[in-house]
């Protein structure tokens, strides 16, 4: 009779504690939902109404802000990466897409870190908590990261995370140019290249663009880069010319149309517009750009 109360209780015991990671297939795994928190730049109400972007609606799918996603989540005493997924693609019309890690994830404290909107694993390299914002596959696209430690338990399975920008934007609008312009060269110095886990930001370069104009004269550039290494430490060339005479081997340099405005200093942050509007009228330059709501001219000169 001992011995079946001794069996009777311990079977009672086992029913009422929690749920054992390691031993019982009813445990909830680690579920993370991801939400976006920059739906839209900070100031792009400024250039809105200027008509020079168009805001997002702030309840889209989650894929209209984001559309593809990486993740790793790595043990955060030892940095052990205890589960991963490759770039893929977010499907569906929900506004937040949800990461259900494998059965097999033991309790305990983890980092996690999401990569949105690259279209290869290529600019994370050898180590996926630093990506390379200007490499293959993040050059010129809107990067989104989102970091967290999670301590998951039996009463902590379900966690969420907002997913935020890791660059900024530069728009450029021109007016007045001559009608043959049609291409326009871009360089901005001192903008950062890499970015870790932590929206750390590290080896600032230059980087150079080149855009083709369907209709001419009408000139619109957004050019998403990492910030810039200091306040007005970036140096943006810009040059407007007609394509077709540039490139051509029949036209003298002398002949070719090319206008080059004067250098400016700008400053780049993340998940900020920065507006600059260029207007030319009989060879004068007028340069401005946008600051809380106003135009303020930076720079004008004469072209020959």
């Amino acid at each position: 009779m001992k011995k079946i109360l001794i069996l009777m209780t311990a079977l009672v015991l086992m029913t009422c504690t929690g749920c054992v990671r390691d031993k019982l297939e009813v445990c909830p795994p680690l579920t993370v939902t991801l939400t976006v928190k920059d739906k839209n730049y900070f100031n792009v109400e400024d250039a809105e109404q200027y008509g020079l972007i168009q805001k997002k609606d702030e309840n889209l799918p989650f894929r209209e802000y984001v559309h593809s996603v990486y993740y790793v989540l790595c043990d955060a005493e030892t940095g052990e990466k205890v589960a991963e997924r490759h770039n893929y693609r977010v499907e569906g019309k929900e506004l937040t897409e949800q990461l259900v890690f494998p059965d097999e994830v033991p309790y305990g404290t983890y980092d996690l870190t999401v990569w949105g909107n690259m279209e290869s694993d290529v600019p994370l390299g050898d180590d996926s908590n630093t990506a390379g914002l200007e490499d293959e596959g993040a050059a010129s696209r809107d990067i989104y990261l989102a970091q967290a430690r999670i301590e998951y338990s039996y009463e902590k399975g379900v966690h969420t995370v907002a997913m935020e920008r890791t660059k900024g934007m530069l728009l450029i609008q021109a007016e007045g140019l001559p009608d043959n312009i049609d291409y326009s060269l871009k360089d901005v110095s001192e903008v950062y290249s890499v970015v870790t886990s932590g929206f750390r930001y590290a080896k600032p370069v230059t980087v150079h663009t080149d855009t083709d104009w369907e209709q001419a004269g009408q000139i619109r550039t957004h050019t998403v880069l990492g910030p810039s290494s200091g306040d007005n430490a970036s140096l943006l060339h810009v040059s407007f010319l007609d394509k077709g005479a540039f490139l051509s081997e029949r036209i003298t340099e002398e002949e070719r149309t090319e206008i080059v405005p004067e250098d400016v200093h700008i400053t780049l942050r993340r998940n900020e517009l920065t507006v600059l509007k260029y207007i030319y009228k009989e060879g004068d330059m007028s340069i401005y750009i946008l600051i809380n709501d106003e135009w303020e001219e930076v720079h004008g000169m004469d072209i020959d």
